[in-house]
């Protein structure tokens, strides 16, 4: 009895406790945007990519020296990499994880080459009302690094217990930090304060949508005619397809730190969905002021 007791006030601290991270997230903040942005470029300076993460020295790092812990996250499968790191900011007693996407220079090559292979989720199973499908390779991604990811969290929830955990991520690895988002909420009862990602892939289906905007507060940028939160498409053969989850903070302007709305719903037709068509690469790699390609070509140095 006295173990049930313990278990079932365990589930209520976390469940108070993702409220409250919800609840706190629920308010798009420009400021943090531009915070989170750092961290989304800092991720393309660790692992395969480049360097300056693991002694916090890249450019992106060096806006925030109040950084005192880092740790860099790549792993492999035979045909997925993950690159991300998670860091801790003392100012602000924050635990980020963040997750770096393409090559910004191989970025044309990856989207004439994406698939929309999907694969059942198992987690809408599991913790859903529904069954779900997602994008089998985004998926992949994080499933190569899960292990790592879930540690390196865990030993960081460790060392500074009073910290709120954040998830940040750009292009392929926003899709992927949104996995990591999700993991760490359902298996490890980690309580997510925020989600924020910069020109992020639908991830699945309508059901799988749904899934995620019951389990984490999401506000996924998107910069004027990025094309890449076009992809996979919506409809398929005149059939619904892929389905974003809301929040979308739509940046209205080719200037990426214009003027910006807050979308409607999870497709907004006045908002990214107004353009049929998105071929502007730079606006992908342009985000609230965050330049990707000189931030990465400085990774390489």
């Amino acid at each position: 009895v006295q173990l049930s007791n313990l278990v079932n006030m365990q589930l209520v601290l976390f469940l108070i406790a993702s409220f409250l991270a919800r609840a706190l997230a629920s308010t798009y903040s420009e400021e943090d945007a531009k915070y989170y942005v750092d961290f989304s470029g800092a991720a393309y300076c660790a692992g395969t990519l480049g360097h300056g993460v693991e002694n916090w020295d890249c450019q992106a790092c060096k806006k925030h020296p109040e950084v005192t812990n880092a740790t860099t996250i790549t792993e492999a499968s035979l045909t997925k990499t993950f690159n991300g790191f998670v860091a801790y900011d003392s100012s602000k007693d924050r635990i980020v994880l963040s997750v770096a996407g393409t090559d910004p220079l191989k970025l044309k090559d990856w989207i004439d080459d994406l698939d929309f292979i999907k694969s059942a989720y198992p987690y809408c199973d599991e913790y859903g009302d529904e069954p779900c499908d997602v994008h089998e390779g985004f998926l992949a991604t994080y499933e190569c690094a899960k292990d790592s990811v879930r540690s390196t969290v865990k030993a960081y929830m460790a060392e500074f217990p009073t910290a709120t955990v954040h998830v940040t991520g750009h292009s392929l690895g926003a899709i992927a930090s949104v996995f990591a988002a999700m993991d760490l909420i359902l298996t490890q009862n980690i309580p997510i304060a925020s989600v924020i990602t910069f020109g992020q892939p639908r991830g699945g289906d309508e059901s799988f949508a749904k899934f995620v905007m019951q389990t984490i507060d999401e506000f996924r940028l998107v910069h004027y005619q990025d094309p890449v939160p076009h992809l996979p498409p919506n409809t398929l053969l005149g059939k619904p397809f892929f389905q974003h989850p809301t929040t979308e903070v739509f940046y209205e302007e080719r200037d990426s730190t214009g003027k910006y709305k807050i979308c409607e719903g999870q497709e907004d037709p006045t908002c990214s969905d107004q353009f049929l068509v998105d071929i502007n690469l730079l606006n992908h790699l342009h985000y609230v002021g965050f330049d990707f390609i000189s931030n990465y070509l400085a990774c390489k140095l």
